[in-house]
């Protein structure tokens, strides 16, 4: 295997890491000045699968957490992002800076589950900062409404 590894997406340079360290206002910002095309319906399926998973990792005390299960849950949500990449209906940078949000959830879940409770609230904060000011704000028409 390759020690090669990719560059993280700006999605999760600029968008997550502002919310997971605190610098909301730079998220908004960020979210707001992302250069994004991605329709709402596209995104639908994907962004209600993703906080589903996230909202039982923040909601769930420590000890109820089933981690095998989220871990299980979260790979899953890894394919369906894949998939939805590659059939060019997520946008790359999207898609990459969720897995890889996804993949420091997944070790956090095995070692410090409070810190994968914070990436998950930031993820979440991230992806609704995302939906709010770029995918929405970019169709305007009823299914977008109804998606809110």
């Amino acid at each position: 295997m390759s020690s090669y590894r990719r560059s993280r997406s700006w999605f999760y340079n600029n968008i997550y890491v502002s919310f997971r360290d605190g610098r909301y206002e730079d998220g908004l910002s960020n979210a707001s000045s992302y250069r994004i095309v991605q329709s709402s319906a596209s995104f639908r399926k994907v962004y209600e699968s993703l906080t589903r998973v996230l909202d039982v990792i923040i909601r769930k005390r420590e000890n109820e957490l089933n981690v095998p299960g989220v871990l299980n849950a979260i790979a899953r949500l890894n394919i369906l992002i894949e998939y939805q990449k590659n059939r060019k209906v997520l946008y790359p940078d999207l898609a990459d800076g969720m897995k890889d949000v996804l993949a420091d959830i997944m070790k956090s879940l095995r070692s410090n589950i409070q810190q994968a409770k914070r990436e998950a609230e930031a993820l979440r904060m991230a992806l609704d900062a995302t939906l709010a000011y770029k995918i929405v704000s970019k169709g305007g028409g009823e299914e977008e409404e109804e998606f809110l």
